[in-house]
């Protein structure tokens, strides 16, 4: 290395406003940019850290201390990555360190307190192969039953053990004692095939011959396993096998004794999925959706972006897929984005049958390696090279995603892109993917397409405005018909009496007639648990969160009050009222479980299944319902907004919505939008194959102008109304917004602090700045919060103002009356 470059800034995952600077002193080996170093930060911590700049420039207020280690060979972060961070930085206001903390995955950012066992699938003989410090390190785990990061440290006496880490979990020989705990074992089932010695033809029509006249039933057994397999010598179930031979599990291990079949087991597959999940022909498109893929393809030559317009079921996918496989093809990368990973399984199936072998799925969800792993294939590590003859990679995953190692990204597809969902909230950055994706595919060149059959307001205007492609799709696939969407009108069923429990006449008729046809029905009402509050009846109490400011839920399958924002609970719900002493307590209002309860009430011989947090809380739970309900286990699917993405079921020809007022009702500018699309979405998941389906909206207020909008299926006119209200009013798309909130568990402190914040920003923007205001929710979590809202004309630049805005952020928060107070900017709000 030349002396000239003798020190780094590197980036802490901290919220620091600049990069440290560190000493190269002593360090042997070549430090590129985007590697990770270890440094200590402060008297004792230390972090990993990510190579930023290298020069020759000393520090001029402090005395740079020397890196630790340098973890990496080859850098882990890469150019285009790096350009990102900062972008990001610059447009959410936040800092470098607070985008690392999110965009990195733990397993590339361990703690000194990570603790480290053996994997309990490793080979002992990959232990060999290793150097005399890795050896030495796995056997001391090996000894001790596991030891932390520091533990290493000590035993290898270094500062940093972590290139011998690297070593022994790239050799599968250990892992972290959280991904231990985080190993899923799936759900067995059991599979038949014929042994090596029968898979000749000739021997098994001898075997026949055999069998007939001495084991007939063996015989039969065999018939039936051949008139199953796809092919010669392929696996069926064993449970399949059963019902066609009309046989027994000891007639199967019979042939097994007589070496004609082998016994196996395989995780649980959907019975959607064939057997194999190697690549698949491309799905024929229909006539409307090859214009659409034509349509794209000049957006893509033309290096335009594109918005697909295409209401729900009209085969999207299929388009997608298209596109898919002209980029890897090409031998580049796709980054596939979906709201939320766990509301797409089907999807993924899907996927997966096309490009099993380019495919890697990126989310929360999976362990610590896993996403690790993920990172490195995209990266192309020497280690983790994927037998890609082409070099091309599919990457499927949430808003986190966006924060791969891409180098060759060639198309960029989020669906669903008008979904809340991709935009983060908590912690920094907080950003919007559907928007970090267009910044991405202007960077990369790539193609960027964004589907839905409900776009947001935002991306229909900038269409209307030329500055992306729209793209329609206005037919469903198979010239399947788009649902009947009908309302109830609650108010006069209840004056009538028509209701029984939360249903209407209406409703309860169809579902009695869908169940009769052997039919599925999806119900909806978003708010889980059993009722939103546990009221008096006779005073009308309601046992508030002692840290929010919102009444307890409650859950009757677990006989508890529980607050969904901080996780304060009441066991059990208090049977007296704390106000008047009278015991009438009750359940007030309408969640998943008690719907769920009501329908195994009064339709006792429907297979009721519900989807909501609590019931889907495991890493595979929503998929196992999913399989479930796709495999007609259940007539009913009761669920929250879960059962509204992602979704598609043949059998569904109901869905019903139990409470449409409450979307309407929320106090945001976006809620007409947002229950439009909402309702649409879940109207989208009845008839899409075969016989038209129905929808049922039940509402108090039947007549209300966005309830006649989704019955008709008019976006157009939905939007066109909702661009009024926003241009006339100052909102999105024609204004940009900041929201800053302030919080701070004394009520006086933070109004006052809000008081002098907005009192300064306007004198900075004038009537820009609005507020401050109390939320509806008040106080969560034992903060009280108070907001104040900018907004800025889309001609104004906006590093210009939020210079400014930084600028008086920073002082407000140096005066010794307010360091106490939490300040969060939200650039975008959702």
């Amino acid at each position: 290395m030349p002396a000239a470059i003798s020190y780094v800034d590197v980036v802490v995952p901290l919220p620091l406003p600049k990069m440290l600077t560190y000493s190269l002193e002593g360090m042997e080996q070549a430090v590129e940019l985007g590697m990770r170093v270890v440094v200590q930060v402060g008297t004792k911590k230390r972090y990993t850290a990510v190579v930023w700049r290298v020069h020759d420039q000393a520090p001029t207020v402090y005395a740079a201390r020397p890196i630790d280690s340098l973890v990496d060979e080859y850098p882990v972060v890469v150019p285009r990555q790096r350009a990102l961070w900062e972008w990001m930085a610059d447009y959410y206001l936040c800092t470098r360190g607070e985008v690392m903390a999110a965009a990195l995955p733990a397993g590339l950012k361990l703690s000194s307190q990570t603790r480290l066992v053996v994997h309990p699938d490793r080979n002992e003989a990959d232990v060999r192969a290793l150097d005399v410090s890795s050896q030495l390190l796995y056997d001391a785990i090996f000894a001790r039953q596991g030891m932390t990061i520091q533990e290493a440290a000590k035993l290898l006496d270094v500062q940093s053990p972590q290139r011998a880490i690297n070593r022994l979990v790239d050799a599968g020989l250990i892992l972290s004692e959280e991904e231990l705990k985080e190993r899923y074992k799936p759900k067995m089932e059991r599979i038949l095939a014929l042994s090596e010695v029968y898979l000749d033809e000739n021997k098994v029509q001898d075997l026949l011959d055999q069998l007939e006249g001495r084991a007939p039933k063996q015989a039969h057994v065999l018939m039936g396993y051949l008139s199953l397999a796809s092919s010669w010598g392929a696996p069926v179930l064993e449970k399949d096998l059963k019902v066609k031979a009309e046989t027994d599990t000891a007639m199967f291990r019979k042939l097994e004794e007589r070496g004609v079949i082998k016994r196996t087991q395989r995780p649980e597959r959907s019975s959607n999925l064939p057997a194999s999940v190697a690549s698949k022909a491309l799905p024929v498109l229909s006539p409307a959706q090859k214009v659409a893929y034509e349509a794209l393809k000049t957006s893509r030559e033309a290096q335009r972006l594109s918005l697909l317009h295409g209401v729900t079921g009209s085969g999207k996918t299929e388009v997608y897929i298209h596109l898919i496989a002209d980029a890897l093809e090409a031998g580049g990368q796709v980054l596939f984005l979906v709201p939320e990973i766990a509301l797409t399984t089907q999807l993924i199936q899907r996927l997966e049958l096309h490009f099993g072998d380019y495919m890697s799925v990126y989310h929360s969800r999976f362990t610590t390696r896993e996403r690790t792993e993920t990172w490195l294939d995209v990266l192309g590590a020497p280690s983790h090279k994927k037998r890609n003859p082409k070099g091309g990679r599919l990457v499927v995953g949430p808003r986190s995603a966006i924060f791969l190692p891409y180098t060759n990204l060639q198309l960029i597809l989020v669906d669903e892109e008008h979904e809340a969902s991709f935009k983060q909230q908590d912690p920094a950055p907080r950003y919007q993917a559907r928007d970090v994706a267009m910044w991405m595919a202007r960077d990369h060149g790539a193609f960027l397409v964004l589907g839905s059959a409900t776009p947001s307001v935002e991306s229909h205007w900038l269409a209307e405005e030329g500055r992306i492609d729209r793209v329609p799709l206005t037919e469903r696939f198979g010239g399947a018909m788009m649902p009947e969407i009908v309302c109830a009108d609650l108010k006069k069923a209840h004056r009538q009496r028509a209701m029984l429990g939360h249903f209407s006449r209406m409703l309860r008729l169809e579902i009695e007639a869908v169940l009769k046809e052997g039919k599925q029905i999806i119900l909806f009402q978003n708010r889980r648990g059993y009722a939103p509050m546990w009221q008096c009846a006779t005073c009308a109490w309601v046992p508030q969160c002692e840290r929010c400011d919102v009444p307890l839920t409650h859950h009757k399958w677990k006989n508890k009050l529980d607050c969904h924002h901080c996780g304060y609970v009441v066991d059990p719900p208090p049977a007296a009222c704390s106000s008047c002493g009278k015991s009438t307590m009750q359940p007030k209002g309408l969640g998943t479980e008690r719907v769920e309860e009501e329908l195994k009430e009064h339709f006792p011989q429907a297979r009721v299944a519900r989807m909501d947090l609590d019931t889907t809380r495991s890493r595979h739970g929503h998929e196992r319902l999913v399989r479930a309900f796709a495999n007609r286990e259940f007539d009913i699917l009761v669920g929250t907004q879960m059962v509204t993405k992602g979704l598609d079921f043949a059998h569904v020809r109901l869905v019903g919505v139990l409470h449409a007022d409450r979307m309407l009702n929320f106090p945001d500018f976006r809620s007409f939008e947002r229950a439009y699309q909402m309702l649409t979405q879940v109207a989208g998941r009845a008839g899409r194959t075969g016989a038209r389906g129905k929808v049922i909206l039940q509402s108090f207020n039947p007549d209300h102008w966005v309830l006649t909008k989704v019955m008709a299926h008019d976006y157009e006119g939905l939007v066109k109304q909702e661009l009024l209200e926003r241009k006339n009013y100052k909102y999105p798309p024609f204004e940009r917004l900041i929201r800053i909130t302030l919080r701070h568990s004394d009520d006086a402190r933070v109004d006052a602090a809000a008081e002098v914040l907005a009192y300064r920003l306007r004198q900075r923007f004038a009537a820009r700045a609005i507020g401050p205001e109390t939320p509806v929710i008040s106080r969560v979590n034992d903060l009280y919060h108070r907001l104040i809202l900018l907004k800025f004309e889309r001609n104004l630049s906006p590093a210009t103002y939020k210079s400014l805005l930084l600028e008086d952020v920073q002082s407000f928060q140096s005066d010794d009356r307010f360091k106490r107070i939490r300040i969060t900017v939200d650039v975008d709000p959702a």
